[in-house]
């Protein structure tokens, strides 16, 4: 009966052995691997290079096919590895299905075979996690109280204390008008604890062996942690990045707090973005927050809305105004409704200026008091017109000085009444005429009276002077029957 040599037929030939190079030049995932038994440990008798490459069994969960699932194989040289080979004769075509993990006593040996020939593994201090030499090669995040020794947990940790407990915006106090207005308590939050808890222990959370690891050769960690009443899920780029997820808080936090740490953030939403907040919310930042809206933005406010500024507020409206040259077109308006009162304090000077738009078409300022306007000048009160200027009051009105009250016009002053005219000095009163003159009563009966220094009424109507005797013919003195003005 001839052999048959076909895998499956030709027996079961299985092996340990450990990689020796992973540079597989036809990209399959392959390795070289030095076989306990089947080859020597001395690189003269057969060197890396001419060891078999034997392909990495994947699971069902990975179908290894054109792009599809893990690849390639995740082995380093240094890793000791279980397979068997597919031709039980030559021996020429190993299959790996498995790693065997240990604790690795001391750094390669790169004279000799079932070695890392590069000289990296195993290392007495993998610099990005602290792995050691006698130690578990299972990775110490999966290790309970080891992960506390973690680089990169030890980083997450010191970066949260270096951050300061973050002050959360606060309401202005309004007390200068708005007597009801109060000094609000600023509130604050703080960055959770990596991993929930303050420090690892025993049964919180990372318990072995309930946290699945994975973890790369330059630091990239994940971890689906399954500790009863300790999940977590932990996604952490090298740099410090990281997101994780607990029973009770998702943290994203993007780089750490040292220089080579710090990374950008970006978010970008091809479709609508959609985001319910159920409880509160605060934003906070330590730089320029620039909000852009190339549409419209509609803010709604259950509530009251509440600004603090330190520094300035600049209000532009109408942005957009084009200028060909010769006019301004465009711009924006700016309509509001307030069914309360609008209270405000400037404590310094304010200005402004209404239609200085050359083709705007309305330049009026129209303002309905329905009851009293009430202003207090503190210093000097001046209204410049250069149309006409009306002030109306369908009831009584004054104009008060406590010094001098002065009406000057380049042109004619008109006091009109409709019935009575009253002047009126507490001492003296001069009505003065540049030129000539004249003081018109027009009116049916018009009398003018003055009072003299004793009290008595000269009554100008029908009043005559008394011509003294001065022995003068009297027609020489004139008419003495003239009244005097």
């Amino acid at each position: 009966m001839s052999e048959s040599y076909f895998m499956g037929l030709d027996g079961f030939v299985w092996f340990t052995g450990v990689v020796e190079n992973r540079q597989d030049p036809a990209k399959l995932g392959r390795v070289q691997v030095r076989c306990l038994g089947f080859h020597s440990e001395k690189l003269t008798d057969i060197p890396t290079e001419d060891l078999p490459w034997a392909h990495v069994m994947h699971p069902v969960t990975d179908p290894a096919m054109q792009g599809l699932g893990n690849t390639p194989s995740f082995l380093v040289e240094g890793t000791w590895v279980i397979g068997f080979f597919r031709d039980a004769v030559e021996k020429q075509q190993p299959i790996i299905m498995g790693t065997l993990p240990g604790y690795p006593s001391a750094t390669p040996d790169t004279t000799k075979g079932f070695n890392d020939p590069t000289g990296k593994y195993p290392t007495d201090s993998v610099e990005h996690s602290f792995h050691s030499l006698d130690e578990s090669d299972v990775s110490k995040l999966a290790r309970g109280v080891d992960a506390e020794g973690h680089r990169a947990l030890i980083e997450r940790r010191g970066n949260r204390s270096e951050t300061p407990t973050i002050q959360t915006a606060i309401k202005p106090d309004l007390k200068v008008v708005n007597d009801k207005s109060k000094t609000e308590t600023a509130s604050s939050f703080s960055e959770p604890h990596p991993r929930g808890v303050e420090t690892t222990d025993e049964t919180n959370t990372g318990v072995y062996p309930f946290n699945h690891v994975h973890e790369s050769e330059s630091g990239h960690i994940l971890e689906i942690d399954d500790t009863p009443n300790g999940e977590r899920l932990l996604r952490q780029h090298k740099n410090g990045t990281y997101e994780e997820i607990t029973n009770t808080t998702r943290t994203v936090r993007v780089g750490g707090d040292i220089e080579d740490q710090r990374a950008d953030d970006y978010l970008i939403v091809t479709g609508d973005s959609n985001v319910y907040i159920m409880g509160n919310a605060n934003v906070v930042t330590d730089g320029t927050l620039r909000h852009r809206v190339k549409g419209d933005y509609v803010l709604e406010v259950g509530g009251d809305f509440t600004r603090k500024i330190d520094g300035n507020e600049k209000v532009k409206i109408g942005a957009k105004q084009v200028d060909d040259g010769e006019t301004k077109k465009g711009g924006g308006n700016l309509e509001e409704v307030i069914r309360g009162n609008h209270t405000f304090s400037i404590e310094g000077g304010i200005s402004g200026a209404i239609g200085t738009r050359e083709d705007s078409p309305n330049k009026d300022s129209i303002v309905t008091v329905a009851g009293n306007d009430v202003r207090q000048v503190g210093a000097s009160f001046t209204l410049r017109v250069t149309g006409q200027s009306l002030i109306k009051s369908v009831e009584e009105s004054s104009l008060v000085s406590d010094k001098r009250l002065t009406a000057f016009s380049a042109a004619n002053i008109d006091l009109i009444s409709g019935t009575v005219t009253n002047l009126k000095a507490g001492t003296n009163m001069n009505i003065k005429s540049e030129a000539v003159g004249t003081l018109l009563f027009s009116g049916n009966s018009s009398t003018v009276t003055a009072k003299n220094g004793g009290g008595t009424a000269i009554e100008l109507t029908g009043h005559v002077h008394g011509q003294p005797d001065t022995g003068v013919d009297a027609t020489v003195q004139g008419n003495t029957l003239a009244p005097v003005a």
